[in-house]
């Protein structure tokens, strides 16, 4: 990314905010044909700021979108807030989506507390803290976002414990360790975000366990691991993280199943599967599983996991006794069941889902705690808002932001 042909105009636009940038654009001719409309100068803006990002190569293709989701930086956030986990100050639900904070560009939901990340790089939490895992150094509950960590480029709530990558690419675990989940070697809780790993670019906290991928798309997993959700190949819980697979890009951990594809776009589950939430066709549990192939995103939840294939189809599987999968009933699936078409990502919470579509609409299907202004359940997909870039769902609670994520 470093060695790409830049011109001379480059450096002085990317010393701009992106609002001074943007007004420059529109009222300079010159920059507009070499900056604004530029992919390439977008791609090295966001690698100067965040690091570089394999996928904005495929799925941000105008440069007037890249543009756009660097400026609009909205977080919403509704459902249930009995810890304070919707940051509002309050701990009265919300049954209608509320503008929280501004300039966020990435966030994510546990099971009662929530993780966001500013366009500068500044982690905040926010909600339950029983187990410290908001990171503060104490258990007290947060009503508001509180400043955690800087230099922060992701963040994963699991059930009760943190995840964060520092732009450096360090892993930094927090939270409750009852099973090893946070991989420090012990079952001691963290109050603070502690040091785990090195290289690490990606990782998912699950309800009691955790993955991450290395740099070099190493799968390592740890915690708990009494359904094989660790795809160890037995049923000991790790400590440490543990190397699993290898040639993986993408690892989403459930309450107690995964879901792991591969850099040739083959979906992998291993773990519980009482519900068929594995989508293997039975109710059985496995340690490593092939469902499906071309396969470029995966969402697991409590029970039930949706799946987008390279075609942008959305398929879901498992537990529907809140009509989580869309399918229109409330009967469950043990294998993968079509549901939509158009759908460029798909969030799994603990019995609702949330799906967008390539043009940016939001569906939203199951348990209702979320912002349709009623608490009917959906059974099939309903619109809820456009214009929505990225959602994530804790256990009661949905967040959603028009904002880059990375």
């Amino acid at each position: 990314m470093e060695n790409i042909p830049k011109d001379p105009l480059w450096e002085i636009a990317n010393k701009l905010n992106n609002e001074d940038l943007m007004m420059l654009c529109l009222t300079n001719k010159r920059y507009y044909n070499i900056v604004c409309n530029n992919k390439d100068f977008w791609f090295w803006r966001i690698y100067k700021r965040f690091g570089y990002i394999d996928s904005l190569r495929t799925e941000f293709l105008n440069p007037k979108y890249i543009c756009d989701i660097l400026i609009i930086n909205t977080l919403y956030m509704f459902g249930h807030n009995y810890f304070g986990e919707l940051g509002t100050g309050d701990i009265q639900d919300k049954l209608v989506p509320i503008n929280v904070m501004n300039d966020i560009r990435y966030l994510s939901c546990g099971t009662y507390h929530t993780g966001v990340i500013t366009i500068y790089n500044k982690l905040f939490m926010f909600g339950h803290n029983y187990f410290g895992q908001l990171g503060t150094g104490d258990t007290q509950n947060r009503l508001v976002p509180t400043h955690i960590m800087d230099n922060v480029k992701y963040v994963s709530c699991g059930g009760w414990h943190i995840g964060v990558i520092t732009t450096d690419n360090k892993l930094y675990m927090f939270g409750r360790n009852s099973y090893g989940q946070l991989g420090t070697g012990d079952t001691s809780e963290k109050l603070v975000p502690t040091h785990v790993m090195n290289d690490i670019k990606y990782v998912s906290c699950g309800g009691k366990h955790t993955g991450v991928i290395t740099t070099n798309n190493k799968l390592f997993m740890f915690g708990h691991n009494d359904y094989g959700e660790l795809g160890t190949g037995d049923t000991q819980d790790r400590s440490n993280p543990t190397n699993v697979i290898n040639d993986i890009r993408y690892v989403s951990c459930g309450q107690l199943h995964t879901g792991v594809i591969t850099t040739d776009n083959k979906l992998f589950m291993f773990g519980r599967n009482t519900f068929g939430q594995l989508g293997t066709g039975d109710t059985s549990k496995r340690l490593v599983t092939n469902i499906m192939n071309d396969i470029k995103y995966v969402s697991c939840g409590d029970e039930h996991t949706g799946v987008i294939t390279t075609d942008n189809k959305l398929f879901m599987f498992g537990n529907n006794y809140f009509g989580e999968l869309g399918t229109g009933d409330i009967q469950n699936r043990s294998s993968p069941t079509h549901v939509m078409n158009n759908i460029r990502y798909v969030s799994c919470g603990r019995s609702h889902t949330g799906a967008i579509t390539t043009n940016n609409k939001l569906f939203m299907f199951g348990c209702n705690d979320f912002g349709t202004g009623n608490t009917k359940n959906r059974l099939v997909p309903t619109n809820v808002m456009n214009d929505i870039r990225y959602i994530s769902f804790g256990g009661h609670k949905g967040v959603i932001g028009n904002h880059f994520y990375i």
